[in-house]
């Protein structure tokens, strides 16, 4: 089941970026989906699936967004290193 969902949006806001209606929601949507993945809200696989890409075409949008694909805390980072 899709939802459409409405945002009211100013017109400077898409003179600023240059884009056309359509594609300022399919970006904005994009960088939403980006951001819940690096909050941790979604896992690779939800926020590809979400998005409609395999895999590593979510990870080329995250490169896109300049955002790891491995989001682990520093907590984290350090027990995998005490287990070795």
């Amino acid at each position: 089941m899709i939802r459409q969902v409405t945002v009211e949006v100013p017109e400077a806001a898409l003179a600023v970026l240059r884009e056309e209606p359509a594609q300022f929601g399919r970006n904005m949507y994009e960088t939403a989906v980006v951001k819940w993945f690096e909050e941790g809200r979604l896992s690779q696989g939800q926020a590809a699936e979400i998005l409609g890409l395999k895999r590593g075409e979510f990870f080329d949008t995250l490169y896109k967004h300049q955002v790891s694909p491995i989001q682990m805390s520093i907590e984290d980072l350090e027990k995998d290193f005490r287990r070795g």
